[in-house]
């Protein structure tokens, strides 16, 4: 178990969740199944520790964590749940990955590159298993130039965006494309899709490097790009920090990546500078450390303590925060401010203006007012009275 103060004030439920949200390799194998005997030593309560599984999407490889510890106790209740957990997660695995070959065939065929993004892949290429790593959706990224030809693909196939999102306008496509990075579409069977033209930290309008530096490699006899793995380290560290790594699967699968040696962390952290990712790479590699005990790579001090306290205790508290969507706009504007201090925090390169556009801009005001593009210039003053009207139709929606 990790010496962590933070972690050694947790539940004991909630230090074997985290001890089994990843599978550690062969060489990191004994410390895993270590901080899983110390977790469960302790008076594990089971019905925590499984709502916590459900929580940060863990089920098969809590699952196989736990049953490669020898001779480990595991009350039948339990078990019963957490087996049943795990097979929906590898059918669902498997399911997925089933879709996401009819779509990189599709996307083939029309001669459009495509690089996955996190889901079965992902799962496969960290553990070889597409069922281990759970994931609610298909997450693809494909040039923007090639962005329309793809929507045309999906529709052929079947899939469109969610039935309560009214149809975009030209204008409002243009202005999707410039403030977002993916937008998602749906499928017969309720599956989602998620198409994405670019990363969150991509800056709009400029080309990321990350294409030039993947590689083609067929996956079921489809042919996608791979991330270099230094790609791979810089997207999974700034998706977690955008989201102050609110899934315990997220860490663990930088956990995994660091102790298989996928990653040269020198040449990732010389990357992450010239992108001004260098915080948010830092800041996980820091969270590594403190969550699950993993080592730092060498960096200079200065290095290290220019990454602000917030970035890692604000991950530490969303990591043991309970899931929840509030509907009370009072509750909602006091989470906006730590949110709009996590990216400047993260990115100190962005600017408030790039902030305060990112603000004035929501997909959902399409959906609730339906301007024509002659008058697409009235969203930004009406965007307050849009936003208290989401409010008030959201809680009488949950009532």
């Amino acid at each position: 178990m990790p010496n962590s103060s933070w972690l050694q004030k947790t539940s004991p439920a909630f230090r074997l969740m985290i001890a089994t949200s990843w599978l550690a390799p062969a060489s990191w194998q004994d410390h895993q199944e270590e901080a899983i005997r110390e977790a469960t030593g302790a008076n594990v309560d089971w019905t925590e520790y499984i709502g916590l599984v459900d929580r940060h999407r863990t089920p098969a490889l809590s699952w196989a964590a736990l049953k490669r510890v020898p001779g480990l106790k595991v009350p039948d209740p339990a078990t019963k749940e957490l087996q049943k957990r795990s097979e929906a997660c590898r059918m669902q695995g498997l399911k997925h990955s089933m879709l996401l070959a009819e779509v990189l065939r599709a996307l083939n065929k029309a001669g459009i590159p495509a690089m996955s993004l996190k889901g079965p892949i992902l799962s496969f290429d960290l553990y070889g298993d597409v069922g281990l790593r759970q994931s609610k959706d298909l997450d693809l990224e494909i040039p923007l130039e090639r962005f329309s030809q793809a929507t045309n693909c999906l529709a052929e196939l079947g899939w469109h965006l969610h039935s309560d999102q009214h149809p975009l306008t030209p204008r409002q496509w243009k202005s999707c494309l410039k403030h977002e990075h993916h937008i998602a579409f749906v499928n017969s069977s309720g599956s989602t899709l998620e198409l994405h033209w670019r990363c969150y930290w991509d800056a709009p309008g400029k080309p990321s490097t990350r294409w030039a530096r993947s590689s083609p490699s067929l996956w079921q006899g489809c042919t996608r790009q791979v991330m270099h793995p230094i790609d791979l380290v810089l997207y999974l560290s700034s998706h977690g920090t955008e989201h102050y790594w609110f899934r315990a699967k997220w860490l663990g699968d930088m956990a995994r990546i660091h102790t298989i040696g996928l990653a040269d962390w020198r040449a990732a952290l010389d990357q992450a500078r010239a992108t001004d990712q260098s915080r948010s790479l830092l800041a996980s590699l820091l969270l590594l450390k403190e969550v699950h005990g993993l080592a730092l790579p060498y960096q200079p001090k200065e290095d290290w303590r220019d990454v602000p306290p917030f970035l890692v205790e604000n991950s530490l508290k969303a990591l043991c925060s309970a899931e929840r969507q509030s509907t009370s706009p009072v509750i909602i504007l006091k989470n906006l401010l730590p949110s709009i201090r996590n990216a400047k925090l993260a990115k100190p390169q962005i600017t408030w203006r790039e902030i305060f556009a990112s603000l004035a801009y929501r997909r959902a005001d399409f959906d609730l007012l339906h301007l024509p593009d002659s008058l697409y210039w009235a969203y930004t003053p009406l965007r307050p009275v849009l936003w208290l009207w989401r409010m008030v139709r959201r809680r009488r929606l949950a009532r």
